[in-house]
């Protein structure tokens, strides 16, 4: 007899359907999916520009502030005539040369630097085009973020949306976009995600034109910011994990970007071969330093590196308070055994370990989780180089720093959210919105949270001593947060800005008396520091110096200035102000001589004459051993120019004058020497050519400090 088939009981055929279901589901997941508007595609990244550009528009008026000054305000380099000439120069010089208190070799970042060299010249200098340009560059970011997950999920839009919207929101992320100089960050990121795009239309289309345009990306990041080579550990992730590529175009494509990083390593070691190698960390820049001090036995780099990647991770959830700076002693060494370290240890423990748990077996592709591991490993991955835990880098902690790492976590925490709460099918945007409210809505509130803080934290980088002094307020001990301080307070930025707000706002302020209390004010700052920590760093010692030089303290300036010049004999800044301390003290000298030279007395006149003349005169070769250190600094011109005018040699003093005017047209000294130098002498044709010229110096002054 032939076999009976049994007919299906109502059950079976019923976890058949649903079974079907489910599968047909996860082919949807794995596959094409329905569109949902050929609008949302274009809605969506101009919706993210245009709320990057409203929570940052408030950064459109600022200033240059803190490495700004030194990497494109005061950087000659950067402030030269666009020529390929410069262009050579900026591709085989450290990112600071070009700055005359420049200490620091080991940064080779020539493309942002090209950029900023193009800013300077296309907008004339105005800080305020330069924030424009910030900005649009990390609404980019988010844009490119957006495509990236678009693409991953076949056309499913609420995922990569969020994730943008939040990374875009974030107030970590302010120092990166509110502060210049970071545009090195947003262009090293900026590299990586257009390069993934590339790779991704490359894999899809094998369109070779892609394939070079994702290497041109990653040469930009990698020219950018040293620490974009840590991609090389995230591209063959990635194409493992959301595209079809088999081992093999994995490896090709992979190899590929690693001789990339290669390219970038070895023009990073031609170009900065040959300069001075670079001190040894400070405590002032990194803490962790400390760790070998016998004061602070049973501590350890691990244990600390550690500790402060758990502040990371703590700062990314409460952006509160924010600051530029968390030096020592706001952070401090710390061993196993404290609980910061082991609260953090476990935190990333776990999460590392539960990225790769999620990620095994490794022959499956496509699942949530794995976009979720991604995340955390693009954390990983990204904090390496910076973390503190391999080598100890130039600085223990800077948001700056989790610009690019943050973005992983975000991408962790959004896939998370979608699992547990986001419902049904998308479709348009305003109908998917109300099927998932609880998603929206947390991930909206969180969002408009965070754009309110990143607006109001904006406020604080509009200027140095906006920013230091409300930072010092929540880290009252970071002793490089009070160096900085104290360096702007007595620096001649914080008087023009002064100068400029008094005028533009008509205060009822006594400016001289204003400059004077900013001086007392960074003496007793510096002293601070010093109480904390017994050391500056060289150029805290010559801000120093400089403060007491301001309030007509030279026995104390010469102090300072000598201590900076000891440390570094070679900076020409510090050649010069211990030059200017010699003039200084020549001049209570020589009025004492014309003294007792109007009472009759010569043999006293004669010799404090003499005395102040010779006292004079030992300040000129520390003003040449300065202007043969920097030929182009107009201010150690003007000072040898005041030698030769002192001393009654107007036709040399002249010749200085102009020739530091012609180095620096917006100069405003040089020009007003040369007013009074030819009037001294009865030329009064030209005399009166200066005294205008010197009007036009000031107007144009003022106009660039707007």
């Amino acid at each position: 007899m032939g076999k009976q088939v049994k007919p299906k009981k109502k059950g079976t055929a019923d976890s058949e359907i649903i079974k079907n279901g489910l599968l047909q589901a996860e082919k949807r997941t794995a596959g094409e999916q329905p569109k949902s508007g050929g609008y949302i595609v274009w809605l969506i990244p101009i919706l993210l520009a245009i709320v990057t550009m409203l929570i940052y528009s408030n950064t459109f008026s600022h200033r240059f502030v803190l490495d700004d000054h030194g990497i494109i305000k005061n950087n000659k380099i950067t402030k030269a005539p666009v020529s390929w000439a410069n262009t050579k120069t900026i591709f085989s010089t450290p990112l600071r040369k070009g700055d005359f208190s420049d200490l620091e070799n080991s940064l080779y970042r020539p493309a942002v630097k090209m950029l900023f060299n193009i800013e300077w010249n296309v907008f004339d200098g105005d800080p305020h085009k330069f924030h424009f340009v910030n900005v649009l560059l990390y609404a980019l970011t988010g844009v490119f973020i957006f495509f990236i997950f678009y693409d991953i999920l076949k056309k499913k839009w609420v995922v990569p949306f969020l994730i943008a919207l939040l990374f875009l929101t974030h107030p970590i992320h302010t120092e990166v976009v509110a502060n210049v100089k970071s545009g090195d960050e947003i262009l090293s990121l900026l590299g990586i995600l257009m390069a993934i795009r590339c790779v991704q239309l490359y894999l899809r289309n094998q369109k070779i034109t892609y394939l070079f345009l994702a290497v041109a990306a990653y040469l930009i990041g990698s020219f950018s910011k040293e620490s974009t080579v840590v991609a090389v550990a995230i591209f063959p992730l990635f194409i493992y994990l959301f595209t079809q590529a088999d081992i093999k175009k994995n490896i090709i494509v992979s190899s590929i970007m690693l001789a990339c990083t290669l390219f970038f390593l070895v023009c990073r070691h031609y170009s900065l071969n040959g300069y001075p190698p670079e001190a040894p960390v400070n405590a002032l820049d990194n803490y962790m330093v400390l760790c070998k001090d016998p004061a602070y036995a049973g501590t350890a780099q691990f244990a600390s590196a550690v500790n402060t990647l758990g502040l990371y991770v703590k700062t990314f959830l409460y952006p509160h308070p924010l600051s530029c700076d968390y030096s020592y002693s706001s952070l401090i060494p710390v061993g196993f055994t404290d609980p910061g370290f082991l609260v953090s240890f476990l935190l990333l423990s776990g999460l590392f370990g539960f990225a790769i748990w999620k990620l095994l077996p490794f022959g499956e592709k496509g699942k949530n989780t794995h976009t979720i591991s991604f995340g955390i490993l693009w954390f990983f991955i990204a904090m390496s180089i910076t973390s503190n835990i391999f080598f100890l880098i130039g600085t223990s902690f800077g948001e700056r720093l989790f610009f690019v790492p943050s973005l992983g976590l975000i991408i962790a925490i959004v896939f998370t959210l979608s699992h547990y709460l986001q419902k049904g099918e998308e479709s348009s945007f305003f109908t998917t919105l109300s099927k998932s409210p609880i998603l929206f809505g947390l991930v909206f509130v969180v969002a408009g949270l965070y754009s309110f803080k990143t607006y109001d934290r904006n406020e604080d980088w509009k200027t140095d001593f906006g920013l230091f002094s409300r930072d010092v307020q929540y880290y009252p001990n970071a002793t490089h947060l009070l160096f900085y301080m104290g360096n702007h307070l007595s620096g001649s930025e914080f008087a023009e800005n002064l100068e400029y707000d008094i005028n533009e706002n008509h205060l009822n302020i006594d400016l001289k008396d204003s400059v004077h209390k900013a001086n007392l004010h960074s003496i007793a700052v510096f002293q601070r520091a010093l109480s904390i920590y017994p050391a500056l760093p060289s150029d805290g010692y010559n801000q120093l110096g400089k403060a007491y030089f301001n309030i007509g303290q030279i026995d104390s300036a010469y102090k300072y200035y000598m201590k900076a010049f000891s440390e570094d004999s070679t900076n020409p800044i510090f050649t010069n102000n211990l030059g200017t301390a010699f003039y200084n003290s020549s001049i209570p000298l020589t009025n004492l001589g014309i003294k007792y030279q109007q009472m009759g007395m010569m043999d006293s006149a004669n010799y404090y004459l003499l005395a102040g003349t010779t006292k004079l005169m030992s300040a000129l070769p520390y003003f040449l051993k300065a202007h043969h250190g920097d030929t182009t600094e107009s201010d150690f011109m003007n000072n040898i120019g005041c030698i030769y005018g002192a001393t009654q040699r107007p036709d040399s003093a002249i010749y200085w004058f102009k020739k530091a005017s012609a180095a620096d047209p917006m100069d405003i000294t040089s020009v007003q020497f040369l007013d009074i130098t030819y009037r001294a002498v009865g030329k009064i044709q030209e005399a009166d050519y200066y005294k205008t010229k010197t009007a036009e110096v000031k107007a144009l002054r003022t106009q660039l400090m707007k």
